[in-house]
């Protein structure tokens, strides 16, 4: 028997203490919210929380829901306080027609949808960051930074969930508690995506640098431009300040051509600071 219970309503942990006789502290454990995956046992049963993703109904989402689970030999509860895609999944195979032999393969089932939702989000997330590398590499990176920050974030998320649940199984695998065989194959599935993972944070990362870099270059290249310009036209501001004071002694005050005489000292000047840039430059 399978039981797909909604912890939002109270009720179930009343339900859940007359039906399957479990003491308040088990009800609660299984109901309340945890703190962390884990893995535990109770006598002949084992229950624990673990990770899985909302179901939407318009489109499912990567966005991170809690599973809560109490295995026995002739019964699995499932419990959430929000939908789950694991359970909508695990619905729609037996609504197929697929059968299990016992709970506890209903249960490694469901375990390995989750994992089948997390090996789809690798390939999704690998697939947008080689787009943000050719961007990158053609040079069109002004709006990649936001969308690398955004991808960046969705593997961070989905990597710190999944290690969370491998080192769950592996604790309770440590402690000897009995798992059922799923369990084992499901914690060597996220093994290997643990690592496929870590490689595309590191190229993630190495992304989010050269993005900087590039951003950096360009931004440097602009100062200069603007550095330049303004030594450019210091010296003209200079000459035209001077020539511009209300005083006597001021050269050419009294020749027809002394203003193209200060405008010629002005081109002069930027000239000889355009020249002496140059100059600095190739050396």
């Amino acid at each position: 028997m399978w039981l797909h219970l909604n912890f939002a309503d109270w009720r179930c942990r009343r339900w859940l203490a007359q039906t399957f006789g479990f003491p308040a502290e088990l009800v609660n454990e299984i109901c309340d919210p945890p703190l962390r995956q884990h893995v535990s046992a109770w006598e002949n049963v084992l229950f624990g929380h673990l990770a899985d993703f909302r179901h939407e109904f318009d489109a499912d989402t990567t966005e991170f829901a809690w599973m809560h689970f109490a295995l026995g030999e002739r019964f699995l509860i499932t419990g959430r306080a929000k939908a789950v895609q694991s359970a909508e999944r695990l619905r729609q195979v037996i609504g197929a027609g697929y059968s299990f032999t016992n709970p506890a393969s209903l249960l490694s089932h469901l375990l390995s949808l989750y994992t089948d939702v997390v090996d789809t989000a690798l390939h999704r997330l690998s697939d947008e960051l080689e787009i943000i590398e050719d961007h990158v590499l053609d040079e069109r990176h002004r709006g990649e930074r936001k969308r690398l920050m955004l991808t960046r974030r969705e593997i961070a998320q989905l990597h710190r969930h999944m290690r969370a649940m491998r080192r769950a199984l592996q604790t309770a695998e440590r402690a000897s508690i009995p798992t059922p065989e799923g369990f084992a194959l499901t914690a060597a599935r996220l093994s290997n995506l643990d690592q496929d993972f870590a490689d595309m944070e590191a190229r993630a990362r190495f992304f989010h640098d050269e993005i900087d870099a590039k951003l950096t270059a360009e931004t440097n290249r602009q100062l200069f431009t603007l550095s330049a310009l303004t030594a450019a036209f210091l010296p003209p501001t200079l000459v035209a300040g001077m020539f511009g004071m209300n005083l006597e002694g001021i050269p050419f005050t009294g020749s027809p051509s002394g203003f193209w005489a200060a405008t010629g000292l002005c081109v002069l000047s930027s000239g000889a600071v355009i020249l002496y840039l140059k100059l600095m430059d190739r050396g």
